[in-house]
This record gives structure tokens, sequence and C-alpha cells, in this order.
């Protein structure tokens, strides 16, 4: 989404609030599947020669969980502050702001790492991979490395 920042670069304002909704489709990538349009709010401030923009972003997006492997659906809140220097010239900063690959950048790193369906997501099972949320399965859980066995020999030894 593109703002228009003229009047504050002129100095005849000192914010501008905006809002809007950004497509499902302008986040979305290969890691991160959003569902409902993006409702953004914020506000851009000029302090001294630095745009200051605070950005409320809010969305339900699909994961997949990292314990059971199974697709949820997670609603997210996301506040972030970024500031963009006039001076700078690497910043191509003129009288429109483009905002929506700042905000999809705030949005991919605020991700979670880790997604988990829920706190008390059981996982799949080690030996036979069952979704241990849906069915349980008599798998003996402590597996036993061969390779280790000298290691136990030790032990054994030592009673």
């Amino acid at each position: 989404m593109i703002i228009n920042i003229s009047e504050l670069i002129n100095r005849y304002r000192s914010s501008k609030y905006f809002e809007f909704h950004l497509k499902p489709e302008k986040i979305s990538d290969e890691y991160l599947t959003v569902l409902t349009p993006v409702k953004v709010k914020g506000n851009i401030s000029l302090v001294n020669d630095e745009l200051i923009v605070e950005i409320r972003a809010e969305f339900s997006a699909e994961l997949n969980c990292s314990r059971c492997t199974s697709e949820f659906t997670k609603d997210f809140d996301i506040a972030f502050t970024e500031a963009l220097d006039l001076n700078d010239n690497q910043e191509s900063i003129e009288e429109h702001l483009d905002l929506t690959e700042l905000i999809r950048d705030n949005i991919l790193v605020n991700m979670p790492i880790k997604p988990i369906c829920s706190d008390d997501c059981r996982g799949l099972c080690p030996v036979c991979g069952t979704n241990k949320n849906t069915n349980d399965c008599n798998c003996e859980s402590e597996q036993f490395d061969p390779r280790l066995s000298v290691l136990s020999n030790l032990l054994n030894e030592d009673e």
C-alpha cells in the first residue's frame, strides 16, 4: 500500500494516520499462508529527518505444527515501529512510501519459529510416526542404539 507523505516531507504536517487492508496474497509465500486480509492501522511521524512508522497488523494465518505436523489456524496481532532516515541515500523515500514490503518483512520476522497447534500437543511417535493427538500407539519409547552397547557393558561391570 502506497502512502502519500509529501505533507510530512514538506513539513506541512507532523504526522499522518492511515488504515487499510492488504490482500492475503501480498503477504503469503511458500513459508506462510495468510488466510484473511491483513488489517493495517498506523501512524507516520516526522521527527527531525526521520520518518517514524508505527504499524499494527491483524490477520489469520495457516501454520504447520512443529510437533505433530498438523495444519492449524492462528490469529495474529503484530505491532512494530520502524525508523526511516530521509537523508540516507540507500532509502528511496520520495513523496510516496510503499509500506507493503515493510509490513511483509515484519510479519515474517514475528512468525513463531516452531509453531505449536496447542500447548498440550503430544507430537508424533518417534518409532512409528503416529500422531499421538489422534491415536495411541503401543510402541516402546525407549530405543536402544546398538552402537552404545559397549557403554552399557561398562555400566553393568560397575555393579
